[in-house]
């Protein structure tokens, strides 16, 4: 693999929601604008680079992330934003 680069703000200004990132296909960055169920299974990993995101997960409890905070899930959740966030995912393709 060759070494290369990329500019996160210049990803999130593509257009493209969510955008994929060049050589990582389990990764996506999104701008999240709106509720949105994850079902199950449903392992994730969210890093938090922009707004916040509160995590309602199937168990009853919550997460709240902010800029900088990631969180591991691994059950049906519900993504919601805070007015709106930037979040990278990790979906590992098994």
């Amino acid at each position: 693999m060759q070494p290369g680069g990329f500019t996160l703000p210049l990803l999130k200004l593509a257009g493209e929601d969510p955008a994929p990132l060049p050589g990582w296909p389990e990764l996506t960055l999104a701008r999240l604008r709106t509720r949105q169920a994850v079902e199950a299974p449903a392992r994730r990993l969210y890093l938090v680079l922009e707004g916040e995101l509160l995590i309602d997960l199937a168990s009853g409890s919550y997460l709240h992330l902010h800029p900088g905070d990631a969180a591991q899930v691994e059950e049906a959740h519900t993504l919601v934003p805070v007015a709106q966030a930037v979040v990278l995912e990790w979906k590992p393709s098994s």
